[in-house]
């Protein structure tokens, strides 16, 4: 019995490490891009990408900083790897010449890849100050918040991280409530080895979760001044209501040219796929 038991711990183990090591390449991050607000170096001088970025983006050419920026990110997305941080820079680039959509874009996909970040959500909350339509959240179920919440205080590396220190707590517990021969030992191990029990199976479905929103993205932002949402595909339809530049929105299916769209009040529509941008 105690064999077949820390047989099947090995195999979760096993799984924990799996989903570990699959998660852990989505946010990779280039260290040639730093912090776009960072002014210097370790030596106290700025080269590269970073150094024509920052400088840049210090003396007010905004748009020259977008551009730096923009290069080095699709030159790194061609190799398979995505920045949080650059993402984040060009979100403060494009807010400082007003271009909310576009900082909206990249402030969320930021949050994609960073989902615990406070600076990042501090930004898209004051940016949203700005953006025209204010919506309301429908009711959602408290247990379904709460769940998001946990699931977004880390990424899914900090999960996987914490899914594999867990399970070598768990299997310290099971050596010694199987071998001490302290009653007070074997309690404490139980209980200790329970609750890491409850950690790896819920941290191994948060990294599933998210690396799913990173590789199945199905949210999108207006970026067009303002565009109808219409009742069906098609241009001659009726129009229900009316999005603005910055909003951000679900996509629920796609027909042709067409995207069908949700809001966080629950209204849906069609729009056009050129009208949004997928986060």
């Amino acid at each position: 019995m105690k064999r077949f038991v820390l047989f099947t711990f090995f195999i979760l183990f096993c799984f924990a490490v799996v989903n570990a090591q699959d998660s852990i390449p989505q946010s990779n991050v280039n260290d040639s891009i730093k912090a776009i607000v960072d002014k210097h170096n370790t030596e106290g001088e700025m080269t590269g990408v970073n150094g024509l970025a920052t400088t840049a983006y210090n003396e007010g050419k905004f748009h020259e900083a977008i551009a730096i920026l923009e290069k080095t990110g699709k030159e790194e997305l061609a190799k398979g790897n995505e920045s949080a941080d650059l993402y984040y820079n060009l979100g403060n680039a494009y807010f400082r010449i007003n271009d909310l959509a576009n900082a909206r874009l990249n402030y969320e996909r930021a949050l994609l890849l960073a989902p615990g970040d406070k600076d990042i959500k501090h930004n898209i909350d004051y940016l949203l100050t700005k953006v025209e339509d204010k919506i309301l959240v429908a009711d959602t179920f408290f247990l379904n918040i709460w769940f998001r919440v946990v699931q977004n205080i880390l990424s899914s590396d900090g999960w996987a991280v914490l899914a594999i220190a867990s399970f070598l707590v768990f299997i310290a517990g099971l050596v010694f409530f199987f071998f001490s021969k302290s009653i007070v030992v074997k309690k404490g191990a139980f209980y200790v080895g329970l609750v890491s029990l409850v950690i790896v199976i819920f941290a191994n479905i948060f990294v599933f979760k998210q690396k799913n929103k990173i590789e199945h993205r199905d949210t999108a932002v207006i970026m067009v001044g303002s565009v109808p949402a219409l009742s069906s595909p098609d241009i001659n339809s009726k129009e229900l209501f009316i999005l603005h530049s910055g909003t951000k929105v679900s996509v629920t299916k796609e027909d042709r040219n067409w995207f069908e769209i949700e809001i966080d009040n629950g209204s849906v529509g069609w729009i056009s796929r050129d009208k949004l941008e997928i986060i």
